[in-house]
């Protein structure tokens, strides 16, 4: 079997995170194809002259003047100028955008990649720029104060976690959605490390009730492999294990833990339970899984830590095993448990 290597990836601490507008989809597609944000009001393009604004109650009033005698059918100047100023400075290289498209049927997740420019189209040579709205398949925004982005995925309403709903009906262009960091988290990386833990989400996609007894033993299982290990490090971490469940059938379960138990985890609700061969790079440490299953590796562990014959209450702890596994493994079929992409051969 050969080996897999699984980098997981890690959020920083203080991720920040903003929904983004789209002008009701209408440049979702501009954005998206062509990488993207932009923010209008295109006769205020002096980047420097706005920052000022941000620091200085005098600069800020002479641009609510001026943004007066440009747009005078605005009534909600001061919110137009907050927005503006928001995007050429509060946000940040890093951050994490999301856009919506038409009748918010799709979010995109990216990354924003630069500070705000001016946009010169006069003198781009994108192809874009050359054709119009009917032979380029979309609407172009011709607003030019933008960001690069580097999108992450596209994520379809049916598979949003319901919890960002609410998100996607701010009204403001520029939203901060930081309160929403752990979905959009979940929603972005199956696996990932924050704040010191790594987070696992499965999703289960059963559409009825789900079963109690289906429940109890994809818990009771899971942490009966991991007592399995006697290993001081794994047996430390797993009295700081967290679940946080939304099962409304579809839903999300979340394992949240330290590197080494969430490792043997990760091996025994996944395929690789019965079967793994994987390295996972966890903040710069290699923590493996290298057997024909949970089970077997239980054995293996055992035979390397103590090489002595088997005992009759060994055997039995074996025997318990392999029915904790059937367990696990009957609970995660029942419930239609999708186990994350990049857990799979």
């Amino acid at each position: 079997m050969e080996t897999q290597t699984l980098k997981i990836k890690e959020i920083p601490t203080n991720q920040q995170y903003w929904f983004f507008r789209t002008e009701a989809g209408s440049y979702y597609p501009d954005f998206y194809f062509n990488d993207y944000i932009a923010y209008g009001w295109d006769d205020f393009t002096n980047i420097e002259d706005l920052k000022e604004a941000l620091h200085s109650d005098e600069k800020k009033t002479l641009l609510k003047e001026e943004f007066k005698k440009k747009y005078p059918d605005e009534k909600r100047e001061g919110l137009a100028i907050n927005q503006m100023l928001l995007f050429i400075d509060t946000m940040k290289i890093g951050d994490i955008v999301l856009i919506p498209s038409a009748g918010g049927d799709q979010l995109a997740i990216g990354v924003i990649k630069s500070d705000v420019y001016i946009y010169d189209n006069k003198s781009s040579e994108d192809i874009d720029d050359i054709l119009d709205d009917e032979e380029r398949g979309y609407k172009s925004c011709p607003y030019l104060k933008r960001r690069n982005i580097q999108w992450i995925k596209t994520i379809k309403k049916g598979k949003l976690d319901p919890h960002l709903y609410k998100l996607m009906c701010a009204r403001n262009t520029i939203s901060d959605a930081s309160n929403y960091d752990m979905y959009i988290d979940r929603d972005m990386y199956p696996i990932y490390l924050k704040n010191g833990k790594v987070y696992i989400s499965l999703r289960v996609e059963q559409k009825e009730g789900i079963s109690a007894l289906d429940m109890s033993n994809l818990l009771s299982s899971s942490l009966f492999i991991l007592h399995a290990f006697e290993d001081e490090k794994i047996k430390s971490e797993i009295d700081s294990l967290e679940v946080k469940m939304m099962v409304e059938s579809p839903g999300v379960i979340q394992f949240i833990g330290y590197a080494a138990a969430t490792t043997m985890l990760l091996g025994s609700i996944s395929q690789f339970a019965f079967g793994a061969d994987i390295n996972f790079e966890i903040a710069g440490q290699t923590y493996s899984i290298h057997s024909n299953g949970a089970a077997q590796a239980y054995i293996d562990y055992k035979k390397e830590e103590h090489r002595h014959e088997e005992t009759m209450e060994q055997e039995k702890n074996h025997h318990e095993l392999d029915i904790q596994i059937s367990n696990l493994k009957k609970s995660l079929e029942q419930m239609q448990v999708s186990i994350p992409e990049e857990l799979k051969n």
